[in-house]
């Protein structure tokens, strides 16, 4: 099994005619964009910002929405962004979050 990558699809609205990004899924969409080759090892899907997030609340549960979540074998978790690039560069190779 792939490690599944949860992000938002963004921008997304909270709030009449307010437009977000979720600054740590950002963060983990350039450490995408310059580590190509992640793609091919990972499940990404990027979901909508409204709770229920359903395809979250299956695998982890109603209580374990936040995003952006890298699920593991044994459902071991990674919400940090900066954890979560360095864990792949780790894993896969490529370039890591700068301490």
């Amino acid at each position: 099994m792939k490690p599944i990558l949860f992000i938002l699809t963004m921008p997304f609205e909270d709030g009449p005619g307010k437009m977000w990004v979720c600054s740590h899924c950002a963060m983990i969409e350039g450490a995408l964009q310059f580590n190509p080759h992640w793609q091919q090892h990972l499940d990404i899907r990027r979901i909508d910002f409204a709770k229920p997030r359903q395809q979250v609340v299956e695998l982890l549960g109603e209580e374990n929405q936040w995003l952006p979540v890298l699920i593991l074998e044994n459902k071991r978790t990674i919400t940090d962004p900066v954890a979560i690039i360095n864990h792949l560069a780790s894993e896969f190779g490529g370039a890591a979050a700068h301490p």
